[in-house]
């Protein structure tokens, strides 16, 4: 159904929807495991929350595959990707099929602690993280969460951005 003049919040929630879309996002792979059990979803939603401590912040879909999980855990890794990794965030969205363990692929995983989420091996950033505070509201559920540890790529790679509806690239990475 088309917004129109006569629904005023069906036409701000397109307006909203597209303003949105002008914002870029770094992509980030957030994972969740217990023992054999893993899941994950691709998010452009996390952030920086606070440097002292470290700590950051995420969003997902209160239905996300990966919801149940978090909430009995409370442990998950924050996967930078780099901008070769394109189809690492496409089988993380789920909407080729990939469910649970299959989103993982073929990739190299591992954990920054003894007890942390699976992160990948060659992110240009990886975090070990334990939600603090899971906020749900609105069908999505707020994740704060403490960073455990970090790892960082020794040379920074071009991150992989999604912008205008699309995966992209920074201008410069390109040359």
């Amino acid at each position: 159904m088309a917004a129109s003049k006569h629904d005023p919040l069906a036409a701000l929630q397109q307006q909203f929807k597209q303003a949105m879309r002008g914002f870029a996002g770094a992509v980030t792979v957030v994972t969740v495991a217990e023992g054999e059990e893993r899941s994950g979803f691709t998010a452009t939603s996390v952030s920086s929350f606070s440097a002292e401590p470290p700590m950051v912040v995420a969003s997902m879909k209160a239905t996300s595959s990966s919801a149940g999980l978090l909430l009995r855990t409370r442990r998950f890794g924050v996967n930078l990707l780099r901008v070769e990794q394109q189809a690492i965030a496409q089988r993380f969205t789920g909407f080729g099929g990939e469910a649970g363990a299959a989103r993982y692929g073929s990739d190299a995983w591992t954990q920054l602690t003894r007890d942390g989420a699976p992160v990948l091996a060659d992110a240009a950033v990886a975090m070990d993280c334990e939600a603090e505070e899971l906020l749900e509201r609105h069908g999505h559920i707020l994740i704060i969460g403490r960073v455990r540890a970090v790892h960082v790529a020794e040379q920074a790679p071009a991150p992989l951005l999604y912008w205008q509806g699309r995966y992209t690239r920074l201008a410069h990475a390109s040359a």
